[in-house]
């Protein structure tokens, strides 16, 4: 008879699988902000020094810009501050906001205003993904990406249209209107640039040149047209560029060697993945676990029997 009982409580209450905690387990250092606006920051990324892992890399220390609302997780000093998107402990990525070379003529040869963008990320954790094209847009354009992976690199394309009515909106970047080409890996350093004439002024005064999330970008003819049309109505912000990040100072134990004092994978349940794109290793929760192997206790079981 009890054992009846039971069967029909069990069918009237069923097991139901739930989340560890409803909170999820912590991403941040005891004390430390685990947001910044709408931006979760895990560590070993933190809002300042205290919170951040900077014995691995100063650069993990973020800034949480309140001039916006909401506020808004920075790289880099005031001056320079390049802003974050998301970040991924999962896949080891940052995205953030990319800056776009241009250059607007009035004339054949007459420049009234251009902008190169450089990059030197040697000394941080980041590495430009080869999930990132290098994007061309407008009539006539040639674009140029040189920089170190660390040999030198030089690569670029070339867009071509006679006038605007050959363009049409959404079309790939295969050279009419725009064009783009991969990167390769562990591209430290670069600048972009742009050739300094044109013959197509007079319909499509501005060209640009970026390092941008392969997708992100669809051509529109608008973007051919107006000073620096594009950047007003589509960049103002600056383009999702997605970074490759590790604990650059250090490699994943051999099998059965002590793991070295500074080892970043501290939770239990945890193990160690060397980085993919650049030096490095990356840390991960073990099957059945999740949240952030970087904390200690971080890897919680992924269900509960409530």
């Amino acid at each position: 008879m009890q054992e009846a009982l039971l069967l029909l409580v069990l069918i009237i209450y069923p097991a139901t699988v739930v989340s560890a905690t409803s909170s999820g387990p912590p991403i941040s250092l005891p004390g430390c902000p685990d947001k910044c606006g709408n931006v979760s920051i895990p560590y070993p990324f933190g809002i300042g020094d205290d919170c951040a892992a900077t014995s691995h890399n100063r650069y993990f220390a973020l800034m949480c810009n309140n001039s916006f609302q909401p506020p808004r997780p920075m790289f880099g000093d005031p001056s320079i501050a390049v802003e974050v998107i998301n970040i991924s402990l999962e896949h080891g990525e940052v995205r953030v906001y990319g800056d776009v070379s241009y250059i607007c003529f009035t004339s054949n040869t007459t420049v009234s205003d251009s902008f190169d963008v450089g990059l030197s990320l040697e000394i941080t954790q980041l590495i430009p993904s080869t999930r990132n094209r290098f994007t061309v847009i407008g009539c006539s354009a040639l674009g140029i990406i040189q920089g170190n992976t660390p040999d030198p690199y030089v690569a670029g394309c070339y867009s071509y249209c006679h006038d605007i009515k050959s363009t049409s909106d959404g079309e790939s970047c295969a050279g009419m209107g725009c064009c783009e080409t991969t990167i390769p890996p562990n591209l430290t350093n670069f600048v972009t640039q742009l050739l300094n004439q044109s013959s197509v002024w007079t319909f499509n005064p501005c060209f640009y040149a970026m390092l941008v999330e392969e997708g992100w970008y669809s051509f529109r003819r608008q973007d051919l047209q107006g000073h620096l049309g594009f950047m007003k109505e589509r960049a103002n912000r600056g383009v999702p560029v997605v970074s490759d990040w590790a604990i650059r100072n250090g490699s994943c134990p051999k099998d059965g060697a002590k793991a070295p004092k500074d080892y970043a994978c501290v939770s239990s349940n945890s193990y160690c993945v060397t980085a993919g794109n650049g030096p490095g290793y990356l840390c991960n929760c073990s099957a059945g676990y999740e949240g952030n192997p970087y904390l200690p206790k971080g890897c919680q079981g992924k269900y509960l029997l409530k």
